[in-house]
């Protein structure tokens, strides 16, 4: 199973008894609220990963031995506490394009900023903000073409 998948299931282990208890604790519903929400999202990218990957619901299924064996076996190599020798490096790829320094996510942010307060304070603010937004991506974009 990929390392990806293993990193979802252990938020899991954590998250659940964690939410458990702050609501248990604090009796808060927004925070409680925030950590189911979190607790359904990694549950959905764990099926979505699971459904559309058959290798990694592959070695998910019991190997063999007795039924305690198959069963800590399967938990073990879910979690990641077994890895197997050899399983392929997770995302494997070559190497890609990777820009040096650059302007562009400073003033990406900036525009966010602005446009941000535009919302706020109105629409004198906000085109500046937008127009500035948009500059900026395609600066952004563009400058993979020259690097």
């Amino acid at each position: 199973m990929a390392e990806e998948v293993r990193f979802f299931l252990r938020g899991l282990v954590y998250l659940v008894p964690i939410t458990v208890v702050y609501w248990l604790v604090s009796k808060e519903p927004a925070g409680t609220a925030l950590l189911v929400a979190l607790v359904v999202g990694f549950v959905a990218v764990i099926g979505l990963v699971l459904l559309h990957a058959s290798s990694a619901a592959a070695e998910l299924r019991p190997r063999s031995g007795g039924i305690a064996g198959r069963l800590l076996g399967a938990v073990n190599r879910a979690i990641g506490f077994h890895e197997r020798v050899d399983a392929p490096p997770p995302l494997e790829g070559g190497p890609d394009l990777i820009p040096t320094g650059s302007p562009w996510p400073l003033i990406t942010a900036a525009s966010i900023v602005v446009a941000g307060l535009g919302l706020i304070f109105g629409t004198w603010l906000l085109l500046p903000g937008l127009a500035l937004l948009a500059w900026a991506l395609l600066g952004w974009l563009t400058q993979l073409d020259r690097a």
